[in-house]
């Protein structure tokens, strides 16, 4: 999964760790939920397949009746010094079945904000699966330093505790809304 030295106008592209055969319902009281379509079959259990893939609170869903999904992946991406991180479409993978929906994107500074990386998706036709293939691009990683001559440079490395003890400090960050916009 890690490369090396990567141009500024080629992105990373970030895999999905597993397979992923997913429906949408709602259950007896109307709560949704989401459904194994693999069963047995599946490449990773049920239980760890819910551990890593959840609904996100009907509340918090952008539009009503557009699910928002959750990956939890294990990849973290840290720099020593500023660098942002962006998470865009994987938009030059042509897929024969696109995805019935759109994912989210994002930018963050990877120097003071390391963090497992999620993919989000807002589930524009939930009466339609989501079937991913292990190995197949979820999104692309871009990189943005304060110079951009700059090349990038992705290796993998060792997590310290004191890596691990500065995550678990942050963690609590993304618990916190955003104020709301001004007009």
């Amino acid at each position: 999964m890690w490369g090396n030295r990567t141009k500024r106008d080629k992105p990373f592209m970030v895999k999905c760790p597993f397979d992923i055969h997913i429906g949408f319902a709602r259950d007896d009281k109307g709560k949704p939920v989401l459904r194994n379509l693999a069963g047995t079959q599946s490449s990773i259990r049920a239980s760890k397949l819910g551990e890593k893939l959840h609904l996100t609170s009907e509340v918090e869903w952008r539009n009503k009746g557009i699910p928002t999904i959750q990956l939890t992946l294990p990849y973290v991406f840290i720099a020593d010094e500023p660098v942002y991180m962006s998470q865009v479409s994987p938009f030059m993978h042509y897929t024969k079945d696109p995805l019935p929906g759109t994912i989210f994107g994002g930018r963050f500074p990877i120097n003071v904000w390391p963090r497992p990386l999620m993919w989000a998706f807002e589930w524009h036709e939930p009466d339609k699966p989501i079937k991913i293939k292990r190995g197949d691009p979820l999104f692309y990683a871009g990189f943005e330093t304060q110079s951009p001559e700059r090349s990038i440079v992705v290796t993998k490395t060792e997590v310290t505790p004191e890596l691990t003890e500065y995550m678990d400090m942050i963690s609590g960050a993304v618990n916190y809304t955003p104020a709301p916009e001004l007009t």
